[in-house]
């Protein structure tokens, strides 16, 4: 019983999207350029835009700089935005704020230009080369229209957008704690609390700052040791300083302890050394 209602229900559809095919196209052969152009605005706003795309372009090729040009390429990239097809959404938003700055579309496409860069944003653990345009765009845009309404916008995709970078770095500079680069470790800890001073759990990235400092100078050689536990020390030194109520300062100030003591028994070897030279 099933299959006999599904059939004729395939062929009214199949016969359907036949004769929208066979609608749209009358519209792209009709020699009217300006029947063309309201077919467009008419698929346009009933959310075609795989129809009003390429009567958009046909007459952005054939007529361009003519007065309604302007309306056209915009309501084109936004076509491109709606498709998903965001990389040539972003070129022709730019475009657009190219071609017609003092537009009052301007603002709009300059906001859009930032957003399509940010739908291609990937997740945080791929190349992040988009997510630093979307944020670059984005704060052009809030300088370029620091009174728009849109800025707040701006404002919270600009955060987002560098919490996804912050997550790749704290990623990244853990995987070389994790495989035991303790000297890369430490720079990339470091980088890190420069390049976001507003990144949350600070201490815990200092924590492995010192952690790092702490391994890397245990695995030297003899020769470079002293140093390493200095260096580690001034770390130690430097979280006490700055977070003195975190959980993590009871390890912190044993693994101090123990750096002072390597350094004490560097300096005992090197005095009695002097004395031997001596005598």
């Amino acid at each position: 019983m099933k299959k006999r209602v599904i059939f004729p229900l395939i062929c009214v559809l199949f016969l359907g999207t036949m004769a929208c095919n066979r609608s749209y196209n009358k519209v792209m052969k009709n020699p009217d350029p300006k029947f063309r152009l309201e077919k467009a605005h008419e698929y346009y706003n009933q959310g075609k835009y795989e129809k009003a795309q390429p009567l958009f372009e046909e007459h952005l090729t054939m007529n361009k700089g003519i007065k309604n040009s302007e309306e056209v390429l915009f309501l084109y990239a936004y076509c491109f935005y709606y498709l998903k097809d965001y990389s040539m959404g972003a070129f022709y938003f730019r475009n657009f704020t190219t071609s017609y700055p003092t537009s009052k579309r301007a603002e709009e496409s300059a906001f859009m230009m930032a957003k399509c860069y940010e739908k291609e944003s990937p997740r945080y653990q791929l190349d992040q080369t988009n997510t630093l345009k979307a944020i670059d765009q984005y704060q052009n845009f809030a300088s370029r229209y620091p009174n728009s309404t849109r800025i707040a916008d701006a404002n919270k995709a600009i955060d987002e957008l560098r919490a996804k970078l912050q997550k790749k770095a704290y990623e990244s500079a853990y995987l070389y704690y994790k495989i035991k680069q303790y000297q890369a470790a430490s720079v990339s800890m470091k980088a890190l609390l420069k390049d976001y001073p507003d990144i949350a759990d600070k201490d815990k990235i200092q924590y492995f700052v010192v952690k790092s400092n702490k391994f890397y100078a245990d695995n030297s050689t003899t020769s470079k040791k002293m140093e390493r536990y200095e260096e580690t020390a001034k770390e130690c030194a430097t979280f006490k300083e700055l977070y003195p109520s975190s959980l993590y300062l009871k390890e912190i100030e044993d693994i101090y302890a123990k750096s002072i003591e390597q350094i004490k028994i560097f300096q005992n070897s090197e005095h009695n050394g002097k004395e031997k030279r001596r005598s």
